[in-house]
């Protein structure tokens, strides 16, 4: 750590666009702040994974396979994917760091060093270290999978409630704060981090993600907002979904440059279009399903997890339409969402504590 970095003032113009909208709505849950449990450090466990078909689409199609994680009630919050393929997550009620080799189906669990940490979001950057947000402690943590050592940095404002990562071009890392009604970069080269207000009080800043031009969008699930922060110009600038007190919760960017986010509270998918600056929703088949994560598959199909629904959900941008998938365990609590290098789908299941495979067969 170093530096004293301050946290910027910056100017917000709030757009409210008129845009294509679909039909409407429940309260999201809260930010978890549970401690933790102990644990046992570097534990390298096999597990015996439970394969379920997907009972909501076609069985011959789509099998989701589910791996439960060694440590009961560990909580898996968030995950990354590293270069090799393998599954790091969180587990924010054991204060603890865990990965999954697919390959081998064996898992491996570390300490977190500082206790009541809560090890929330997580991020694995180019050089393979990864990051995680304590959201429980105002910290980042980098861990190296070589040495197994974990380096601490504290953000200079206390309680922001740092959540969510993503990586710029430069390798640096971008944050949410979802106390602090800031974001906030890491440098790397430096461990200097600046904060950057959103200049919105109790705006809860939660999903992040990185466009290709270096521009940082974020989404507010108690702002309603999504916003953009652009390093090169100081620009700050927010945007009004056409639903109001939507949720924007967790947000994407596609190869188009285009902006995708979950509306949790209004059980939407909405896009947002930088260039001619318009918005899209779409309802989701499941009624009041609480969409969550997202992300962007390789063939450019919008993955989501529907929280109440417990489902995965697929959107195709060029057709419109929906496929849904039943997660099997009851009260999964997926709550992000990746594509691997095989088009693997992965996400956490918070609840049961267990972490779930999705395969699609190809068309």
């Amino acid at each position: 750590m170093s530096g004293a970095p301050s946290r910027a003032a910056l100017p917000i113009a709030a757009a409210f666009l008129l845009a294509l909208a679909c039909s409407d709505s429940e309260q999201p849950d809260a930010v978890q702040d549970e401690p933790p449990n102990t644990a046992v450090a570097g534990s390298d466990t096999p597990t015996s994974p439970k394969a379920t078909d997907a009972p909501a689409a076609d069985a011959n199609e789509t099998q989701i396979v589910e791996f439960e994680i060694p440590t009961r009630d560990g909580f898996p919050h968030s995950i990354a994917i590293d270069q090799e393929g393998d599954i790091w997550f969180t587990e924010l009620n054991a204060n603890k760091l865990g990965r999954f080799d697919p390959a081998t189906e064996r898992f491996q669990e570390w300490d977190v060093p500082t206790s009541n940490a809560q090890p929330h979001g997580i991020g694995v950057d180019a050089d393979g270290f990864v990051w995680i947000t304590y959201i429980g402690l105002s910290k980042l943590a980098r861990f190296d999978p070589n040495t197994e050592q974990f380096r601490e940095f504290a953000i200079p404002s206390p309680n922001t409630g740092p959540h969510t990562i993503a990586f710029d071009a430069q390798g640096d890392l971008w944050f949410t704060e979802s106390r602090g009604d800031a974001i906030g970069r890491l440098n790397r080269a430096t461990g200097e981090i600046e904060e950057f207000s959103v200049q919105a009080g109790g705006s809860v800043p939660y999903g992040i993600a990185v466009d290709e031009q270096g521009v940082v969008w974020w989404a507010e699930l108690r702002g309603h907002r999504i916003g953009l922060y652009d390093p090169a110009t100081e620009e700050l600038i927010k945007f009004a979904p056409p639903t109001a007190q939507q949720g924007a919760r967790r947000i994407a960017v596609d190869a188009n440059g285009d902006i995708w986010f979950t509306e949790y509270d209004a059980g939407k998918l909405a896009s947002y279009h930088p260039r001619d600056q318009r918005f899209e929703e779409y309802d989701l088949p499941t009624e009041d399903s609480q969409p969550y994560a997202i992300t962007i598959a390789s063939d450019g199909a919008i993955w989501i997890s529907e929280f109440r629904g417990n489902k995965i959900a697929r959107f195709d941008p060029q057709s419109k339409t929906f496929e849904e998938y039943d997660i099997p365990t009851p009260n999964a609590g997926c709550r992000t969402i990746l594509e691997d290098a095989q088009g693997v789908i992965w996400c956490p299941e918070s609840g049961p504590g267990k972490l779930l495979r999705l395969e699609r067969a190809e068309e």
